[in-house]
């Protein structure tokens, strides 16, 4: 199956809402079962969604009002890329906080992110 821009906006538009809601069974859900996940470029990849799952639980239980957007780059065969950034408040310190960062997924035939790459920045200090 080749990756549609419409089924790249729809995904894309499920994990904003998953980070936003803080529901990290849904943003598991949209990884294939030996999906890989690449927080950063150095660390070893999240493999699974159970794995996926835990690693955003972490992360998002420090966060609160979570507002995600996201710009699709390019679709081509079963990739896509996008520009994304979000803000949210540190839950232990009240700072706002900003993440700017880009995405690169590649897609199975069923729709679910079989491989998934981001590179970020945060104003946090």
């Amino acid at each position: 199956m080749t990756l549609t821009q419409e089924r790249f906006e729809s995904w894309l538009g499920a994990f904003g809402k998953a980070w936003e809601t803080s529901d990290a069974q849904k943003f598991a859900a949209l990884f294939a079962p030996d999906a890989l996940y690449y927080w950063t470029p150095f660390e070893e990849p999240k493999r699974g969604p159970a794995e996926i799952a835990s690693a955003f639980s972490g992360a998002i239980a420090k966060q609160s009002d979570i507002e995600f957007g996201a710009r699709i780059l390019y679709v081509q065969a079963q990739l896509g890329a996008a520009h994304w950034s979000c803000a949210f408040t540190r839950k232990t310190t009240g700072q706002r906080v900003h993440v700017d960062g880009i995405l690169v997924v590649q897609m199975d035939d069923d729709g679910f992110a079989r491989s998934f790459r981001e590179w970020w920045h945060t104003d946090e200090k």
